[in-house]
């Protein structure tokens, strides 16, 4: 009796080591779902591959085949920036700007942040500018360190309110924005902890301990920015690579403006030797929250009209 116990009982540990086995396995083969995390009525599901990858697309590097060739020049504004703070803004808002577009940076009224009449405007169940400054391009939506980013919380909202709009989705190596956060204004706290406590969708409080936990937060906000942005056919997206040697030449190409315009701005100089050859703008201009835009543009060959108005 005693022996048959004892088989029984390593029958049983077989079984239940199998049973180990096969579930660890699964869990590697099902890599895609990490972690289920909630915020203020919020639940987000962040899926992330080993290689960090959606449908077999990193979601670290920015894709140059999103726009066919037909549409170079011809893309409509409003022009979105759906990136994050320390990301390319302002050299995005001094691009369009120099060209002559009306471009608005963190501010959409000279006291009230773009986040904040965002929320307004979805609150009342409005389109998400309805009151924020009209502007042909939206540089910086949210308000950085405040941790209010509209191209989260209202992803859905921009995608249906705006189905002709070009969305722009900027990249940079996530070890120079990590340490661009950190290094925010030189003060003593950086933006990386103010958002570490900010609670934001994907990013709730006590998240964002390291450049893993913001890397995993900003590879989430990519894949669901191209799949829904994707998802309408009218809607158009940009991926920029900021460190790419040859940016200057792809925007202007995209857009039609004048390739002197593109340049790197609100560096910090000291983090990054490598732009030390470039002035507050290539253009040697200096932009305010606000440009007021003109009605020609700075086209590739001389000066055009706008492709249209918001």
């Amino acid at each position: 009796m005693a022996m048959q116990q004892q088989q029984c009982l390593r029958s049983k540990c077989t079984i239940v080591g199998v049973i180990l086995i096969v579930v660890v396995i699964g869990i590697i083969n099902n890599s895609r779902r990490i972690q289920v995390i909630t915020s203020t009525n919020y639940v987000n599901i962040i899926s992330v591959t080993n290689n960090n990858d959606f449908n077999g697309e990193s979601c670290f590097r920015a894709r140059n085949d999103t726009i066919p060739k037909n549409l170079y020049g011809k893309l409509q504004t409003p022009y979105i920036n759906l990136g994050f703070a320390k990301m390319g803004t302002s050299s995005i808002h001094s691009f369009f700007g120099c060209a002559g577009y009306r471009s608005t940076h963190y501010r959409c009224s000279v006291t009230t942040s773009c986040a904040e009449c965002i929320r307004q405007s979805v609150e009342e169940g409005l389109p998400p500018l309805h009151y924020c400054v009209m502007a042909d391009v939206y540089s910086q939506i949210d308000d950085g360190s405040h941790g209010h980013y509209p191209q989260i919380e209202y992803l859905k909202e921009f995608v249906n309110g705006y189905p002709n709009a070009t969305f722009l989705l900027p990249f940079r190596s996530m070890e120079k924005w990590y340490k661009s956060m950190q290094n925010w204004h030189n003060q003593e706290k950086g933006m990386d902890e103010h958002l570490m406590m900010a609670n934001i969708s994907g990013l709730p409080v006590g998240i964002g301990r390291n450049i893993e936990e913001f890397s995993t937060w900003w590879c989430w906000h990519v894949n669901r920015v191209r799949e829904l942005v994707t998802q309408s056919p009218s809607h158009a997206l940009v991926e920029i690579n900021l460190e790419d040697a040859s940016l200057s030449e792809r925007m202007s190409d995209l857009f039609d403006i004048d390739e002197s315009c593109w340049g790197h701005v609100n560096a910090n100089h000291e983090l990054h030797p490598d732009l030390n050859n470039y002035t507050e703008t290539t253009t040697g201009e200096t932009m305010g929250w606000f440009v007021v835009g003109k009605k020609m543009i700075r086209g590739k060959n001389g000066t055009r009209r706008k492709i249209n108005k918001p």
